[in-house]
């Protein structure tokens, strides 16, 4: 195959990795809209069960879906649907019992639900589920741009109906009958879409892909755990009401997690281009934390210094209480420059990603239980920080491992510090020569500045002499 330099080619996958991040982001976008409108409006004890129907509906999705998308998107199709042809009652019973046992857990163990609620929520799920498969196809199958359209569709519809709901008398009930209508309607689009027909052949390696499947499921499920563990801990251990002022306190940036995904797939392609030396996956590597510093950097030490600001605007002061825990939860932040596990995702070391993610777990677990008793909530939020430090640095030591090298190998340690104290200084002195200025205008010049300063670094790193079509950087 010829590495010459073909951009017309080269153009089709970046406008499929924009459909679908896209189509990723407005769900994300949409929900973190409700996330302020509702926490607004509604009582605290409405707002703090709102939520926990989300943290329920994210991680019984996960589970009884088992890895069943990520394994579609990774595997030619025609393979795929041999092995199930092949195995379909194996994987029929696998899948009856996880759907069973987890759907049974769930309506014995949730909280602040009664079971009419319970059962509406799980025929929703059920549905969520067949329709995440049925999109994943379409995906699959070439159908980014619809899926992408279909989304905006149903974004629309989605934000409509929680508006309406919310001003026409909430009702839980009413939400959740009305998004799970919406869902079907989105399902039947779907299946009057044609997509590619394949033929199937015959499955060589059952034993080799079952492995991969069960390695994508558990993992999957990890990730999830590792995401609520925070508020599954504390919805048993509070009030909706105090639930509501820690999920506010701690609710993930919009996007940041989806940005640290897309990073991480794209140094992978580039990784995957050529055979890689040891030099250019640790040159590839530097250069996403460069990259992502440039953004993660300005966001940080603006939420850091106009966090009060932030809260009085965007809440009207009523998640005040709310303040301490977010003050916690951002130094996330500063060690989340990067998309740890790529190098090992390369050189195919799954199952020190799983150690890792069972290590963030364990940690986190151990963590809550010292640090409650002694500091509340804020002693939870502490933990997952602690935790995800410690994730972080497992997965930097075992991929200088892999690489035989050492941990500081890996990082551009004097570039980072020199952009963390730059914005440090920055944004101090911006934050007390506004120490007078009214809340709105505060926040209004803040983020004014921070789009700059991230425009600008932005501009500064694409422009770099070299640079290829993805952004990093490519010369040695």
């Amino acid at each position: 195959m010829s590495n010459s330099a073909q951009p017309n080619h080269k153009s089709v996958p970046f406008q499929k990795s924009a459909y679908l991040f896209f189509g990723k982001a407005l769900p994300v976008i949409v929900l973190f809209l409700i996330t302020i409108i509702y926490s607004r409006s509604l009582t605290y004890n409405d707002y703090g069960t709102f939520q926990s129907v989300w943290m329920y509906i994210n991680i019984v999705n996960v589970v009884i879906s088992f890895g069943l998308s990520s394994v579609i998107l990774s595997t030619n199709l025609t393979f795929f649907f041999s092995f199930v042809k092949k195995n379909k009652k194996r994987i029929g019973l696998f899948y009856l019992a996880v759907i069973i046992s987890a759907l049974i857990i769930f309506f014995l163990f949730s909280k602040n639900f009664n079971s009419q609620t319970k059962l509406l929520l799980i025929a929703f799920i059920i549905i969520q589920n067949i329709v995440i498969v049925a999109e994943t196809l379409l995906i699959k199958q070439g159908g980014e741009r619809k899926a992408f359209i279909i989304n905006l569709f149903y974004s629309i519809l989605f934000f409509g109906w929680h508006l309406y709901i919310l001003f026409a008398g909430y009702s839980l009930v009413y939400l959740v009958t009305g998004i799970s209508v919406i869902s079907i309607v989105k399902l039947v689009v779907i299946q009057f879409i044609p997509v590619i027909n394949e033929n199937y052949e015959l499955v060589t390696d059952d034993k080799k892909f079952a492995k991969h499947w069960s390695y994508v499921g558990v993992n999957d499920i990890l990730g999830i755990i590792s995401k609520w563990i925070d508020k599954i801990f504390l919805l048993y251990l509070l009030t909706p009401a105090d639930f509501a002022l820690f999920f506010n306190g701690s609710f993930e940036i919009p996007l940041f997690g989806l940005l640290v995904s897309v990073i991480g797939s794209v140094m992978l392609i580039e990784i995957s281009k050529t055979i890689s030396t040891k030099e250019r996956v640790m040159h590839l590597f530097k250069e996403s934390f460069r990259l992502l510093s440039v953004i993660v950097f300005p966001l940080f030490f603006f939420l850091l210094f106009f966090r009060t600001e932030l809260f009085a605007v965007i809440f009207k002061n009523k998640y005040d209480p709310s303040i301490p825990i977010f003050l916690i939860c951002i130094f996330i932040l500063p060690i989340r420059i990067n998309n740890y596990v790529t190098v090992l995702q390369y050189y195919q070391h799954g199952n020190k990603i799983m150690a890792g993610s069972v290590l963030d777990i364990c940690i986190a677990i151990i963590l809550m239980i010292l640090l409650y008793p002694v500091l509340g909530t804020s002693g939870i939020a502490l933990a997952i920080v602690l935790a995800t430090y410690c994730q972080a640095l497992y997965y930097l030591w075992q991929s200088a491992k892999v690489l035989h090298t050492d941990i500081l190998s890996l990082i551009p340690v004097k570039a980072l510090f020199r952009t963390f104290i730059l914005m440090l200084l920055l944004y101090a002195c911006l934050y007390y020569s506004l120490d007078r200025a009214a809340y709105i205008l505060k926040i209004v010049v803040a983020i004014i500045l921070t789009m700059l300063i991230i425009l600008t670094g932005l501009y500064l790193h694409f422009s770099k002499k070299h640079s290829n079509t993805y952004g990093l950087t490519t010369k040695t």
